[in-house]
């Protein structure tokens, strides 16, 4: 990832205050019901519907005749765009998030919300985007290097206000989101974020179902199907699954699938293409193919993950709620191994999670990269572990979710969530919540067995 930003949040939902630092690999734990999925279907919604916030027409407002005059004075030069050029952009998308922050929850939630603040922070650039133009008709961008565009002896408020906007959208979402003027190609993704859903084996089983019902939800005609309505993030996964797809092997699949299918799965999932998908698992040497819905639910919750795999569709980024849902633990430690190799294969991977053996791996790739070279290869070999299995402290963020309490007459109410970033330590993340509950666990181990044990 070429650019870092951290999404401040306030009062919006159930979070009090958060301050969210993107990066490649970020972890959301702590309490049930604290806010977790909340947090990450708006980061979800910032890549996947930011681009609806920019205007059709040339605005007037202050913020933005800034990013316009800046435009206007370097067209058809050579630029770099400094941090000074950067704020300029920043607070032209904010002025934008601002304006229209309730339209993008009510779109993103399906519910209409009272909400404070939100707006992204703290941008910083690994290397200066630059700025060309050159001869031609298309908009070029090459993440961490150059936006061009073609050159032209005079331009238009409206093809200013097109390229501003192209640069903005590439400035903060170029590594994660899909391209700003996607073009379409039999109707695939290209860019967009996933987002896998918690109740995965339940869309697994009943995706057509689900579809038809949400269709009727969101073009009903009375509040009772409206009610009826999934959120956003829900419905892109339903409309994901009907575009899965065989399709030619990809770096990715290619890299991944046997991971998965050898550790994970045992067996190998195909894609019957009807009026919509039919999915069936083939067990390993066996060769009858089953339908979903009598194998298990690990089968059923690891299906989309082979399914989008093979499917060839391209992704950024994937958000995955609850990874660990339905897994054994030694399934779990393979299951943070494959996100991890996702991260290493240069995919954003953004994470809910309960599960203390996926942190602990996460842990445990991060100290053994530390290790000396020649112990680190020698560990490496003795437990089966490659490059790509490695994970830098600077590729991962954690973020502890509390619930705030205030105590009532006679009870006690919660009163919001605050978000807690957590520092990597010299033994990898401690996680308060997780070390509370054990420790509390053992309290109950020492004191309930008798002396005579």
């Amino acid at each position: 990832m070429n650019q870092e930003w951290t999404l401040h949040v306030e009062r919006i939902g159930k979070i009090t205050k958060a301050d969210i630092q993107i990066a490649p690999l970020i972890f959301f734990i702590g309490d049930n019901n604290s806010g977790k999925s909340y947090m990450m279907t708006i980061l979800w919604g910032l890549l996947f519907l930011g681009k609806n916030l920019f205007p059709a027409r040339p605005s007037d407002s202050r913020t933005y005749k800034r990013c316009e005059d800046w435009l206007r004075e370097h067209a058809n030069k050579e630029s770099v765009l400094d941090d000074e050029v950067v704020a300029l952009y920043l607070n032209w998308f904010n002025e934008l998030l601002s304006q229209r922050k309730k339209d993008f929850l009510r779109h993103l939630f399906n519910y209409t919300m009272e909400s404070g603040k939100m707006e992204i922070r703290a941008y910083r650039q690994k290397k200066p985007l630059k700025l060309h133009f050159r001869e031609g008709k298309r908009y070029t961008f090459n993440p961490g290097r150059d936006i061009s565009f073609p050159q032209s002896e005079v331009y238009t408020r409206e093809e200013l206000l097109r390229m501003n906007t192209y640069i903005c959208w590439n400035l903060l979402m170029g590594d994660i989101a899909a391209p700003l003027y996607t073009p379409v190609m039999r109707g695939r993704r290209n860019g967009e974020p996933v987002y896998l859903p918690a109740s995965r084996t339940g869309f697994m089983l009943t995706y057509k179902q689900l579809l038809e019902q949400s269709i009727q939800a969101n073009f009903g005609q009375s509040e009772a199907d409206a009610r009826g309505a999934l959120t956003l993030p829900y419905v892109d996964f339903l409309q994901l699954i009907t575009k899965f797809e065989p399709h030619r092997t990809n770096a990715l699949a290619t890299q991944l699938m046997p991971f998965l299918e050898t550790y994970m799965t045992d067996g190998s999932f195909k894609i019957k293409r009807t009026l919509l998908p039919d999915f069936q698992y083939t067990p390993k040497n066996v060769a009858t193919d089953m339908p979903l819905y009598i194998t298990s639910s690990v089968i059923t919750e690891l299906a989309p993950l082979s399914l989008l795999l093979q499917s060839g569709i391209n992704f950024k980024t994937i958000i995955i709620e609850e990874p660990e849902a339905h897994l054994h633990p030694a399934l779990q430690k393979r299951m943070a191994q494959f996100i991890v190799r996702l991260v290493n294969n240069k995919k954003s991977v953004w994470v809910t999670t309960h599960s203390d053996t996926i942190l602990q791996h996460v842990n445990n790739m991060l100290k053994l990269a530390k290790r000396p070279g020649t112990e680190r290869k020698q560990l490496m070999e003795k437990f089966d572990y490659d490059s790509v299995d490695l994970l830098q402290d600077r590729q991962v963020r954690m973020y502890q979710f509390s619930k705030e309490l205030k105590e009532l007459k006679d009870s006690v109410e919660q009163s919001g969530t605050v978000v807690q970033e957590l520092k990597p330590q010299k033994y990898g993340f401690e996680v308060p919540s997780f070390n509370d509950a054990l420790e509390r666990i053992l309290d109950e181990v020492y004191a309930f067995q008798g002396e005579d044990d």
